[in-house]
Protein backbone atom coordinates (compact mmCIF):
# COMPACT_ATOMS: atom_id res chain seq x y z
CA UNK A 1 0.00 0.00 0.00
CA UNK A 2 1.24 3.49 -0.87
CA UNK A 3 0.92 5.81 2.10
CA UNK A 4 3.02 8.82 1.02
CA UNK A 5 0.02 11.07 0.15
CA UNK A 6 -1.22 10.86 3.74
CA UNK A 7 1.58 12.92 5.26
CA UNK A 8 1.33 15.38 2.36
CA UNK A 9 -2.38 15.89 3.05
CA UNK A 10 -1.94 16.31 6.81
CA UNK A 11 0.90 18.80 6.34
CA UNK A 12 -1.27 20.71 3.89
CA UNK A 13 -4.02 20.83 6.52
CA UNK A 14 -1.56 22.21 9.07
CA UNK A 15 -0.11 24.90 6.80
CA UNK A 16 -3.52 26.13 5.64
CA UNK A 17 -4.68 26.08 9.27
CA UNK A 18 -1.77 28.36 10.19
CA UNK A 19 -2.72 30.66 7.32
CA UNK A 20 -6.33 30.78 8.54
CA UNK A 21 -5.07 31.66 12.01
CA UNK A 22 -2.61 34.41 11.13
CA UNK A 23 -4.20 36.22 8.19
CA UNK A 24 -5.95 39.34 9.47
CA UNK A 25 -8.37 39.57 6.54
CA UNK A 26 -11.29 37.39 7.61
CA UNK A 27 -12.37 36.66 4.05
CA UNK A 28 -8.93 35.32 3.17
CA UNK A 29 -8.91 33.45 6.48
CA UNK A 30 -12.24 31.85 5.54
CA UNK A 31 -10.82 30.70 2.21
CA UNK A 32 -7.78 29.29 4.00
CA UNK A 33 -10.09 27.33 6.32
CA UNK A 34 -12.00 26.01 3.31
CA UNK A 35 -8.76 24.70 1.75
CA UNK A 36 -7.75 23.30 5.13
CA UNK A 37 -11.01 21.36 5.25
CA UNK A 38 -10.40 20.10 1.71
CA UNK A 39 -7.09 18.66 2.90
CA UNK A 40 -8.94 16.97 5.77
CA UNK A 41 -11.46 15.46 3.35
CA UNK A 42 -8.64 14.36 1.04
CA UNK A 43 -6.82 12.70 3.96
CA UNK A 44 -9.90 10.70 4.88
CA UNK A 45 -10.42 9.76 1.23
CA UNK A 46 -6.82 8.53 0.91
CA UNK A 47 -7.26 6.38 4.01
CA UNK A 48 -10.47 5.02 2.53
CA UNK A 49 -8.58 4.07 -0.61
CA UNK A 50 -5.39 2.57 0.85
CA UNK A 51 -7.23 0.61 3.56
CA UNK A 52 -10.12 -0.37 1.27
CA UNK A 53 -12.67 1.05 3.72
CA UNK A 54 -15.62 2.38 1.67
CA UNK A 55 -17.49 3.62 4.75
CA UNK A 56 -14.90 6.39 5.09
CA UNK A 57 -16.26 7.95 1.91
CA UNK A 58 -19.46 8.81 3.78
CA UNK A 59 -17.25 10.71 6.21
CA UNK A 60 -15.64 12.47 3.24
CA UNK A 61 -19.08 13.51 2.00
CA UNK A 62 -20.07 14.76 5.47
CA UNK A 63 -16.82 16.74 5.73
CA UNK A 64 -17.30 18.38 2.34
CA UNK A 65 -20.92 19.33 3.03
CA UNK A 66 -20.30 20.69 6.52
CA UNK A 67 -16.71 22.01 6.53
CA UNK A 68 -16.02 22.83 2.89
CA UNK A 69 -19.44 24.23 1.98
CA UNK A 70 -21.72 25.13 4.90
CA UNK A 71 -19.38 26.68 7.48
CA UNK A 72 -17.36 28.71 4.91
CA UNK A 73 -20.61 29.99 3.38
CA UNK A 74 -21.86 31.16 6.77
CA UNK A 75 -18.48 32.74 7.58
CA UNK A 76 -18.46 34.41 4.17
CA UNK A 77 -21.92 35.85 4.76
CA UNK A 78 -20.83 37.45 8.03
CA UNK A 79 -17.58 38.81 6.61
CA UNK A 80 -19.63 40.52 3.91
CA UNK A 81 -22.20 41.86 6.36
CA UNK A 82 -19.60 43.08 8.88
CA UNK A 83 -16.04 44.46 8.52
CA UNK A 84 -13.65 41.93 6.99
CA UNK A 85 -10.66 42.98 9.07
CA UNK A 86 -10.04 40.91 12.20
CA UNK A 87 -10.48 42.65 15.53
CA UNK A 88 -7.04 43.44 16.97
CA UNK A 89 -5.80 40.24 18.69
CA UNK A 90 -4.08 40.02 22.05
CA UNK A 91 -0.67 39.54 20.40
CA UNK A 92 0.72 41.51 17.48
CA UNK A 93 1.41 39.73 14.20
CA UNK A 94 5.16 39.23 14.65
CA UNK A 95 4.92 38.21 18.29
CA UNK A 96 1.99 35.91 17.55
CA UNK A 97 3.87 34.27 14.67
CA UNK A 98 6.88 33.60 16.90
CA UNK A 99 4.85 32.31 19.85
CA UNK A 100 2.65 30.17 17.61
CA UNK A 101 5.68 28.68 15.83
CA UNK A 102 7.26 27.73 19.15
CA UNK A 103 4.03 26.19 20.44
CA UNK A 104 3.36 24.19 17.27
CA UNK A 105 6.93 22.98 16.86
CA UNK A 106 7.04 21.94 20.52
CA UNK A 107 3.73 20.09 20.17
CA UNK A 108 4.87 18.26 17.04
CA UNK A 109 8.20 17.30 18.58
CA UNK A 110 6.67 16.07 21.83
CA UNK A 111 4.00 13.93 20.15
CA UNK A 112 6.43 12.58 17.57
CA UNK A 113 9.00 11.69 20.24
CA UNK A 114 6.62 10.24 22.81
CA UNK A 115 4.17 8.59 20.42
CA UNK A 116 4.13 5.46 22.61
CA UNK A 117 2.52 7.51 25.38
CA UNK A 118 0.02 9.21 23.09
CA UNK A 119 -0.95 6.12 21.09
CA UNK A 120 0.52 2.90 22.55
CA UNK A 121 0.12 0.77 19.44
CA UNK A 122 2.70 -0.65 17.05
CA UNK A 123 0.97 0.87 14.04
CA UNK A 124 1.24 4.39 15.51
CA UNK A 125 5.04 4.10 15.80
CA UNK A 126 5.44 3.48 12.06
CA UNK A 127 5.50 6.09 9.33
CA UNK A 128 3.50 7.83 8.06
CA UNK A 129 1.17 7.31 11.04
CA UNK A 130 3.74 8.64 13.54
CA UNK A 131 4.30 11.95 11.75
CA UNK A 132 0.66 12.27 10.71
CA UNK A 133 -0.50 11.87 14.31
CA UNK A 134 2.01 14.50 15.40
CA UNK A 135 0.61 16.85 12.75
CA UNK A 136 -2.97 16.08 13.83
CA UNK A 137 -2.22 16.97 17.45
CA UNK A 138 -0.44 20.10 16.23
CA UNK A 139 -3.59 21.17 14.35
CA UNK A 140 -5.52 20.62 17.58
CA UNK A 141 -2.98 22.81 19.45
CA UNK A 142 -3.37 25.47 16.76
CA UNK A 143 -7.10 25.61 17.42
CA UNK A 144 -6.46 26.06 21.14
CA UNK A 145 -3.93 28.78 20.41
CA UNK A 146 -6.49 30.72 18.36
CA UNK A 147 -9.09 30.51 21.13
CA UNK A 148 -6.60 31.82 23.70
CA UNK A 149 -5.10 34.68 21.68
CA UNK A 150 -7.95 35.92 19.48
CA UNK A 151 -10.82 38.22 20.42
CA UNK A 152 -12.65 38.20 17.09
CA UNK A 153 -15.65 35.89 17.06
CA UNK A 154 -15.05 34.72 13.47
CA UNK A 155 -11.50 33.69 14.39
CA UNK A 156 -12.84 31.90 17.46
CA UNK A 157 -15.23 29.94 15.23
CA UNK A 158 -12.29 28.97 13.02
CA UNK A 159 -10.33 27.98 16.13
CA UNK A 160 -13.16 25.71 17.31
CA UNK A 161 -13.38 24.14 13.85
CA UNK A 162 -9.62 23.53 13.81
CA UNK A 163 -9.89 21.82 17.18
CA UNK A 164 -12.45 19.44 15.75
CA UNK A 165 -10.49 18.89 12.55
CA UNK A 166 -7.37 18.02 14.54
CA UNK A 167 -9.40 15.46 16.46
CA UNK A 168 -10.77 14.05 13.21
CA UNK A 169 -7.28 13.74 11.73
CA UNK A 170 -6.14 11.87 14.83
CA UNK A 171 -9.15 9.58 14.66
CA UNK A 172 -8.71 8.59 11.03
CA UNK A 173 -4.95 8.04 11.43
CA UNK A 174 -5.37 5.89 14.54
CA UNK A 175 -8.24 3.65 13.49
CA UNK A 176 -9.27 4.05 9.84
CA UNK A 177 -10.73 0.55 9.48
CA UNK A 178 -12.87 0.44 12.63
CA UNK A 179 -16.61 0.78 11.88
CA UNK A 180 -16.97 3.23 14.78
CA UNK A 181 -14.40 5.62 13.28
CA UNK A 182 -16.51 6.80 10.35
CA UNK A 183 -19.61 6.96 12.55
CA UNK A 184 -17.84 9.16 15.12
CA UNK A 185 -16.45 11.37 12.40
CA UNK A 186 -19.84 11.93 10.81
CA UNK A 187 -21.80 12.47 14.03
CA UNK A 188 -19.27 14.66 15.88
CA UNK A 189 -19.64 17.66 13.63
CA UNK A 190 -19.93 21.02 15.39
CA UNK A 191 -21.71 22.82 12.57
CA UNK A 192 -24.62 23.83 14.82
CA UNK A 193 -22.29 25.12 17.54
CA UNK A 194 -20.29 27.11 15.00
CA UNK A 195 -23.45 28.60 13.53
CA UNK A 196 -24.77 29.55 16.98
CA UNK A 197 -21.51 31.32 17.86
CA UNK A 198 -21.63 33.27 14.62
CA UNK A 199 -25.28 34.12 15.31
CA UNK A 200 -24.33 35.46 18.73
CA UNK A 201 -21.58 37.45 17.02
CA UNK A 202 -24.26 39.32 15.12
CA UNK A 203 -25.95 40.22 18.40
CA UNK A 204 -22.67 41.38 19.95
CA UNK A 205 -21.93 43.51 16.91
CA UNK A 206 -25.35 45.16 16.96
CA UNK A 207 -25.22 45.86 20.71
CA UNK A 208 -21.53 46.77 21.15
CA UNK A 209 -20.53 47.77 17.64
CA UNK A 210 -17.97 45.01 17.15
CA UNK A 211 -17.34 41.24 17.22
CA UNK A 212 -15.29 41.25 20.43
CA UNK A 213 -15.90 37.93 22.20
CA UNK A 214 -14.55 39.45 25.43
CA UNK A 215 -17.85 41.33 25.61
CA UNK A 216 -19.97 38.18 25.56
CA UNK A 217 -19.99 38.07 29.36
CA UNK A 218 -21.87 41.39 29.36
CA UNK A 219 -24.81 39.75 27.60
CA UNK A 220 -25.72 38.04 30.86
CA UNK A 221 -26.99 41.33 32.09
Amino acid sequence: MHYSPILTMTLGALLTGVLAAEVRNLRVSTWAYLVHSLFLAATIAVFGSVTNTPRLYWWVLSTVLSKVIFIPLVLRWYTIKYPATELRPILGFRVSLIVMSVVLLACFKLVHTYIDFVAPTEAATLEPARSSLAVAFTVFALGLYILVTRRDAIKNVIGICLLENGAHLSLVVLAPTMPETALLGITSSIVLSAWMLIYVTGGVYEVYGGPDTFKLSKLRG
